[in-house]
């Protein structure tokens, strides 16, 4: 079982956290504002449209508020949608989303949607052992306008949270781990080595090449805090 065992669980999560305060994500507020080189986003993200694919409980939306995003986003369930857009709305800057149920193969929004999407910690998440990253990669090019961004992380394969995963052939892998993270145990993943593997990958260069979509792909590593790297496939 992949996602499909998650739901109650975050949802609980989700429910118990609504009164919480929402910081955004550090390396995301880094990867729209900071300067990189070969990074060459366009500063300038007012009123372009913007998903937050699997976002969670909204707090990297909180951010792209601020830097003048129209705010989309998805989550796997009903609730957990109503969870965070009733969290976003009583803040005090009152925050707007449209916040779908989704999955990474089924992003419920129109062909060339998008000026930028942001799989923060969610590209990687599997439905089974029969699922193939490739789909994603698609569904994601699929909602894309063509020459958007898709900013995305995946963990480092030094990361504590895949120690000890049991692996199920065709780059993935059962999450078994004794870290804080436990709660994520029989997760599938679909695991990245390294950042040739990223680059190299087929379903990243056909989707992102022939779609017009460039990435900005960051690799974080428990083992290296605070460092951030990034690649860029421009289409």
């Amino acid at each position: 079982m992949g996602w499909r065992r998650r739901p109650g669980f975050v949802q609980g999560c989700h429910a118990s956290l609504q009164d919480a305060y929402l910081f955004p994500n550090e390396y995301v507020v880094r990867s729209f504002l900071g300067k990189y080189p070969g990074l060459t986003m366009d500063r300038d993200y007012r009123g372009k449209k913007v998903c937050d694919i699997s976002c969670g409980d909204g707090r990297n939306l909180t951010a792209l508020h601020k830097i003048g995003f129209d705010l989309h986003a998805t989550e796997i369930s009903d609730d957990i949608v109503r969870i965070t857009k009733s969290k976003l709305a009583a803040l005090s800057d009152r925050i707007s989303a449209d916040i779908r149920t989704g999955t990474n193969m089924s992003l419920p929004f129109d062909d060339g949607y998008f000026d930028y999407l942001l799989s923060w910690n969610a590209c990687y998440y599997m439905q089974d052992d029969r699922s193939n990253i490739r789909d994603h990669i698609a569904e994601y090019a699929r909602v894309a306008k063509p020459g958007a961004w898709l900013v995305a992380s995946v963990p480092a394969p030094g990361c504590f949270s895949l120690i000890g995963a049991e692996p199920l052939g065709s780059d993935l892998i059962r999450i078994r781990t004794d870290s804080k993270w436990d709660m994520l145990n029989g997760t599938i993943y679909h695991q990245f080595k390294s950042w040739d593997d990223i680059e190299s990958r087929p379903e990243i260069s056909e989707n992102c090449f022939s779609n017009g979509v460039a990435t900005a792909v960051a690799m974080v590593s428990a083992s290296a805090p605070g460092k951030l790297a990034f690649t860029s496939i421009v289409g």
